[in-house]
């Protein structure tokens, strides 16, 4: 797991459309007149009609582009630049994305990339990396018109798209060199997401909490996008609700469709295991960027975290004298833990680990020495933990004191 932060169409229904039945006259345009032989007059060609057959993919007359539909080449009347699209309106996101503003050809907003007080994040996690949900601060661009690719990109273990809630969605696949579904490995919490090795929140299969919280209406009913992934395409969630409402059999093997206007969106699998597409079918682009502040151990070294065999119980974030601690507790089952004689006990019971600053955490780290595979110390580290945080009050190991066992870098 690494933290990588990611960068319109859909079905009829969900953005303004604007059927033409030919081109507009020309302002001051004035009709033939009758009087002149019809020698004289102009004869123009025919306008395109929704549907009906063209020669060049690509090719534009008046409202209309040649598209290629179901291996057919047909006109598709051409959306108008709406600013009401509801990728463009504030009210298709939760309250914590702001700035959402729409020109003609991008779609910007900004988030801290956390889901919400509504939601519990990290509980539900077997094996966990030892990461916290923090704030961040995304601002994303999306085109509002995807660009045609030469053929589909499938993703690997990063960012392909953003929720309506300005979480970041991610592959479902875990980081190394042999790609494993995060959610077989334990990895994920109850709403499908964890934080990665920068502390950045985010889903790697469909935002299971996300959509029940949307609701059947805006979900089903109004078919509003629950996300939009890297090449501008919307994603949306029927079927989540109403099995009468699924397009399963109607989906691509990206796992996007098409409506009857050439209007493209991806869907995301409604049973287990939630895949949210498999590839990304237009062009990717980058599409956010972010500034965030790491966590730093009490030598000054950033904290990467080491894999641990802890089902998460409870997370939490105690306000202490303007810091912000950060807690997780849990369940160690059967971990290798290294004793301060260097000793290596099997450890299962009730734990916690937290992060306040450098002078106030509780974590286990892979030593850099030799010890049996999968061996962990705990660092437990109270010199000046502040004002209204107690850790005394949690279930603390006995912190390792022996010599020093160096600290492994992050893996996948």
């Amino acid at each position: 797991m690494k933290s990588v932060v990611a960068g319109s169409t859909i079905l009829v229904g969900i953005f303004s459309v604007a059927l033409v039945a030919g081109p507009m006259p020309t302002a001051g345009a004035q009709e033939p007149d009758q009087s002149e032989p019809r020698s004289a007059q102009v004869l123009q060609p025919a306008a395109p009609t929704a549907g009906a057959a063209c020669k060049k993919q690509g090719a534009i007359a008046g409202a209309f582009t040649c598209k290629k539909i179901k291996g057919k080449l047909v006109w598709v009347a051409a959306a108008t630049v709406s600013l009401q699209d509801p990728l463009c309106s504030a009210s298709t996101y939760t309250s914590q994305v702001s700035n959402v503003s729409c020109s003609g050809t991008s779609i910007t907003f900004k988030s801290n990339g956390l889901p919400g007080s509504a939601f519990t994040t990290m509980v539900g996690i077997t094996a966990t990396n030892q990461q916290y949900p923090r704030p961040h601060d995304y601002s994303f661009t999306f085109p509002r018109t995807p660009a045609a690719a030469a053929a589909p990109t499938v993703p690997g273990s990063g960012a392909i798209g953003v929720a309506v809630n300005g979480v970041p969605l991610f592959s479902p696949w875990t980081q190394g060199a042999i790609l494993q579904h995060t959610l077989d490995m334990g990895e994920l919490d109850t709403c499908g997401g964890h934080a990665g090795r920068g502390d950045d929140y985010h889903y790697h299969i469909a935002p299971k909490c996300l959509i029940d919280s949307l609701g059947a209406s805006k979900v089903e009913t109004q078919k509003l996008p629950i996300g939009i992934a890297n090449d501008g395409n919307p994603i949306r969630a029927l079927g989540w609700f109403q099995a009468s409402a699924s397009v399963e059999s109607q989906l691509d093997k990206c796992r996007g469709m098409r409506d009857a206007s050439g209007r493209y969106s991806y869907n995301v699998q409604t049973t287990a295991k939630w895949d949210i597409l498999n590839c990304l079918t237009n062009q990717v682009v980058n599409t956010s960027r972010d500034n965030w502040t790491g966590r730093f151990d009490s030598q000054g070294n950033p904290i990467v975290g080491a894999k641990v065999a802890l089902t998460i119980t409870t997370s939490s974030t105690v306000d202490a004298s303007g810091v912000k601690c950060y807690v997780m507790q849990g369940d160690l089952r059967n971990q290798q833990v290294i004793q301060t004689d260097q000793s290596v006990k099997s450890t299962s019971g009730s734990t916690a680990i937290f992060y306040c600053d450098p002078a106030c955490y509780a974590e286990f780290f892979e030593p850099t020495t030799r010890f049996p595979g999968g061996s962990v110390y705990y660092e437990l580290v109270t010199t000046r933990c502040p004002s209204g945080f107690n850790p005394q009050s949690l279930p603390l190991l006995s912190g390792y004191a022996g010599p020093n066992l160096g600290k492994m870098a992050a893996k996948g």
